[in-house]
């Protein structure tokens, strides 16, 4: 039997082995933060296998493969993950494989560290679709695939269109991946999408919906659209946990490899420090943290910093009402205040009432839709919730071109210009070991 809990109340259920996996908490809706995630065994430390694909290699951390194991047909995961990416390679050129991983000795020197230490970078700008965000995706896809496979009834749901909500990368990326598997997508965006991005869409044959702001409306109109059509009966196809739980289980391939990688090079991470718009990457990364430290990856937990922007920072917002809140009882918050702090979300987080312009664009997002996990993460590690200056989110990007294998958005090194901004309030100690992601290829 299948199982899921919901990080936010805890609500636990059991799931039938050919029943459909819900998306959401039962009590989705009431007005809490509501995640719900997988039960799954501990996986393995660096992987099952060698293989450079990671939803082969990392296998034990997807619902899918242990749905599979449990209808005692291992072979259909692996064989939905090939056909799968097959189709994405004849598709874009690209298929999902390990991404760099390097010391980058230029940006090392230019913060003061040591060959003890360093600054890591990890470049995921050759995915399919330019960033990160296929790595969501696609896992959700091989979720939704293997369902099909082992469900009786699954011509009818297939037939559901997908929908999400981006201002760009993610919506390319979900186009890539749905019309791979030859699925329907509704894509929503903002009216000042790139062109290229949009002609993108088209061309793999999206249903793009351009969304504009509306009066006495609060939020991102491109979320709220969202919402609005999944109630209509679409498929959360999304980079947000709270709509669809299921998108974290590919974003954690991402770290996983980070930190398989940092033990193999025998160092230590001090810090990671990763850019936040809706929260779904970062929070992928804190998980591949906790079960990093669980199978005994880490033996030590790093401070897990976020970086927002000062044109919207809703994050940065609600870790500081967290500090206010509980002060020096902070490091103590114990599972059952963590369930009362997520079914009163209102306290920490609500949409920024500003409409934000940053270069950063991607992480403009009116709200972190993924908080709670953050604020564990930070809690727990004494880690810090940057605010960074335009002119370090710009610098940043400077930086970047020189120290990157493949030129990077602003968006994509918002993580650096966190790091910038770290730096310039406490400077890093010399033989700190510290991770840094690269997310969106420069369009």
């Amino acid at each position: 039997m299948i199982a899921l809990r919901c990080l936010g109340c805890g609500n636990t259920q059991s799931v039938p082995l050919r029943a459909a996996i819900p998306f959401v908490c039962p009590h989705h809706g009431d007005g809490g933060t509501h995640i719900l995630l997988p039960i799954l065994p501990n996986p393995s430390a660096h992987g099952q296998t060698s293989e450079s694909q990671p939803f082969l290699r990392f296998a034990d951390r997807m619902l899918a493969f242990h749905r599979c194991t449990e209808a005692h047909s291992p072979s259909l995961y692996r064989d939905v993950v090939a056909q799968l990416d097959q189709r994405i390679t004849a598709l874009t050129g690209r298929s999902f494989q390990t991404t760099p991983f390097w010391r980058s000795e230029s940006l090392s020197v230019y913060f003061g560290l040591s060959s003890q230490g360093g600054v890591w970078i990890k470049d995921d700008t050759q995915n399919p679709g330019g960033s990160h965000k296929g790595r969501h995706l696609f896992g959700v896809m091989v979720e939704l695939l293997v369902e099909d496979a082992l469900r009786n009834d699954a011509k009818q749901d297939s037939a559901r269109p997908l929908a999400i909500a981006s201002c760009g990368n993610a919506a390319l990326a979900a186009a890539v991946v749905a019309r791979a598997a030859d699925r329907s997508l509704r894509v929503f965006i903002p009216p000042d999408a790139e062109p290229q991005v949009v002609k993108s869409l088209r061309d793999l044959g999206a249903e793009i919906n351009i969304c504009h702001r509306r009066k006495q409306e609060s939020g991102d109109p491109c979320y709220l659209r969202f919402v609005e059509a999944v109630s209509q009966g679409a498929i959360p196809f999304c980079c947000q946990g709270p709509d669809n739980g299921l998108t974290m289980e590919g974003g954690q391939t991402l770290m996983a490899e980070v930190l398989s990688s940092l033990h193999q090079e025998q160092r230590i991470p001090s810090r990671i420090v990763v850019q936040v718009g809706g929260g779904a990457l970062a929070s992928s990364c804190a998980m591949a943290v906790e079960t990093a430290l669980e199978v005994g990856l880490l033996m030590q937990r790093p401070r897990f910093d976020t970086i927002q922007t000062e044109s919207a920072a809703p994050l940065a917002r609600a870790y500081n009402r967290l500090s206010v809140a509980y002060g020096s009882q902070r490091p103590n918050i114990d599972e059952a205040e963590w369930h009362r702090i997520a079914a009163n979300k209102q306290e920490y987080m609500w949409p920024w009432e500003c409409v934000p312009h940053s270069a950063a664009h991607g992480i403009l997002d009116d709200e972190t839709y993924d908080y709670l996990a953050l604020l564990q993460a930070m809690n727990r590690s004494q880690g810090s919730a940057l605010v960074a200056a335009e002119s370090d989110i710009l610098a940043a990007y400077e930086l970047a071109q020189t120290s990157a294998q493949h030129p990077v958005s602003a968006t994509g090194s918002a993580g650096l210009a966190g790091l910038l901004t770290l730096h310039k309030n406490a400077p890093l100690f010399a033989h700190e070991n510290v991770v840094c992601l690269f997310t969106g290829v420069k369009r």
